[in-house]
């Protein structure tokens, strides 16, 4: 069973001395275990959680994310998210003030990929242990930063769920068994609707086609079984997949 840890700390300083700090933009280091987990919690700052190696699982109420390597997840200001560490995992991390000017864009949640150029700021900033005041390196790091995070990509690995608990009861299904042949047909039935108003009310509350949802969903789960190490056909195999080379065609459309 991982270990929990329900504030997310630094090492060295409380969550509440790190939010406190009179810097706009706080970077941070740090290496976890395999199994690691953050329970639900919140911050009253803006924050981007990037994995350097290793694989993490987020979750918000609405949402879920696979957060791979070159990928970090945008979590606005209060949000309440959970985080699972899979396989050893180091994590560069941003907390940004609210309230900044332009950075209103934080202020959704959503996945972003993360070119050289961000991923090497990062770093730098983390390097510089958060010095105050401030030397002038420091904080022109931090504007290039927010240049780079507004302006990058949104990636496709977020899963979306369902309020009706018709919608939910079928997510939840395939989650169990996400290898299941059941057609849209099929989880139509599943909901106790028609084909027609099950793929209606699917892509108006998530945002995205029941095909495209299973699709990131087996994505997610081939990253999550892969960072644990288990052999690539095996997890093909368990995801329904005829081979490794088809799911890992699958995985590179996706990322």
């Amino acid at each position: 069973m991982g270990q929990i840890d329900d504030q997310f700390q630094l090492p060295g300083s409380s969550a509440d001395r790190v939010q406190s700090l009179p810097h706009d933009v706080v970077g941070y280091a740090r290496d976890y275990r395999d199994g690691y987990v953050s329970v639900r919690h919140r911050h009253p700052r803006h924050q981007l959680i990037y994995a350097v190696s290793g694989l993490m699982m987020a979750e918000t109420e609405a949402m879920s994310y696979a957060i791979p390597p070159g990928y970090g997840l945008i979590v606005p200001a209060e949000q309440p998210h959970e985080i699972r560490m899979i396989g050893a995992v180091r994590l560069q991390s941003l907390y940004v003030r609210a309230g900044l000017p332009g950075g209103d864009a934080l202020a959704r949640c959503r996945l972003v990929s993360v070119s050289p150029l961000l991923a090497q700021l990062i770093a730098a900033l983390c390097e510089m242990d958060n010095p105050w005041p401030m030397p002038p390196r420091a904080l022109h790091l931090s504007q290039l930063i927010l240049i780079e995070l507004l302006a990058a990509p949104v990636s496709p690995l977020a899963l979306p769920y369902p309020v009706d608990p018709r919608l939910r009861r079928v997510c939840d299904a395939l989650i169990a068994t996400p290898a299941s042949p059941r057609d849209l047909d099929g989880w139509a039935t599943e909901a106790g609707m028609s084909r027609r108003t099950f793929s209606r009310h699917f892509q108006m509350e998530t945002g995205v086609s029941f095909g495209k949802w299973a699709q990131r969903l087996r994505c997610q789960a081939a990253l999550r079984g892969l960072a644990q190490g288990r052999p690539a056909a095996r997890v093909a195999r368990d995801l329904g997949y005829a081979n490794a080379y088809t799911m890992a065609a699958m995985m590179r459309r996706m990322t």
